[in-house]
């Protein structure tokens, strides 16, 4: 139809015009579907409702048929031959062909919604079995702190006092033995277990939260070189999130220092006026491409705690310039 107007402008202006007018149609049905789903008062599981509702707007749009051709022959002055007269039969058929495309789109919208409840099914599981490892994590930790605060404090203290009943009683040589086993033993009771214990379980409501990193860290520090900035607004953070970049600190260090096999670590974590926490942990260890990056379970830890926090990790690396991730935490 449009070839028949004169090229340039006028052509242009032709083709949109139609454009407009073949797009009110598809318009109609869709403000009626809108008004519908909004305000309908009757079933809409009744098969014959649903043909009088498609019947109606169908309706509607061949009453728009007749405009259609007025405004084509006075804007175009061109007689369409593309019209046919409307008579029952004809609209029977439209009606027809109309619900079977209908149907044929909600059989995909169906499709569509069943993979959509099935993607929800799957987060909800991930989201339930990332708090449960969570979870299982820190009860572990907390029973092993327990059994090593309860137990084996208390063995080491017991070994130790007999220990020192009987030093003294023998010759200097094994009375040196003896002083330097009893001195070994109240420094692994006094602070290496002191220390692993604050690791395993960071009393972070009351301590500051640099310190319990620093406890953690000092272990690594004989063999990789690892700088910390935390400012102010961290430190005040709620106990449950500091719990969380505590572990996704420990984890990442942990990963630099194995499968980086980096030298130096460099650890940034910032809260601005609005809550928002970034927490940034770089190395200059090997790196790695992105598709190389194995979930294993200290990752499985990492991402659960972002979750369980609503944060949202990046990482960038590639081999041979480091290792960068960065998780997002909103207030």
């Amino acid at each position: 139809m449009v070839s028949f107007v004169a090229p340039g402008p006028e052509r242009w202006r032709a083709g949109g015009l139609i454009i407009v007018l073949a797009a009110i149609p598809g318009m109609v049905f869709a403000t009626g579907a809108f008004l519908l789903n909004r305000y309908r008062f009757w079933s809409s599981k009744s098969t014959l409702l649903y043909i009088l509702e498609v019947a109606f707007f169908l309706s509607l749009n061949d009453l728009y048929l007749p405009i259609i051709n007025s405004i084509i022959e006075q804007r175009l002055n061109l007689q369409s031959n593309a019209l046919v007269p409307l008579t029952p039969a004809i609209f029977i058929v439209t009606l027809i062909l109309t619900l079977l495309a209908l149907a044929l789109m909600h059989q995909a919208e169906r499709k569509i919604i069943d993979r959509l409840s099935t993607a929800t099914v799957l987060v909800k599981k991930l989201e339930t079995e990332r708090k449960e490892l969570v979870e299982y994590d820190e009860r572990l930790r907390r029973q092993t702190s327990q059994f090593l605060h309860d137990r084996v404090q208390s063995d080491l203290m017991v070994v130790s006092m007999k220990l020192k009943s009987v030093s003294g009683q023998s010759s200097d040589e094994v009375n040196d033995v003896l002083d330097r086993a009893i001195l070994r033993l109240e420094k692994t009771r006094t602070e290496d277990l002191r220390s692993i214990i604050q690791e395993l379980t960071p009393n972070l409501e009351a301590g500051s939260f640099s310190s319990a990193l620093d406890v953690l860290l000092e272990q690594y520090r004989e063999d990789i070189e690892i700088s910390v900035l935390i400012d102010e607004k961290t430190e005040s953070l709620d106990p449950d999130t500091k719990l969380g970049i505590f572990r996704i600190v420990e984890q990442s260090v942990l990963n630099s220092l194995l499968h980086g096999k980096a030298s130096r670590v460099q650890l940034e974590a910032k809260t601005d006026n609005e809550g928002t926490t970034v927490l940034a942990i770089a190395d200059d260890g090997a790196g790695t491409s992105l598709e190389k990056i194995t979930a294993g379970v200290g990752t499985a830890i990492i991402d659960s705690w972002v979750a369980i926090l609503m944060g949202v990790k990046e990482i960038d690396t590639m081999p041979d310039h480091g290792f960068r991730i960065q998780v997002k935490f909103p207030k």
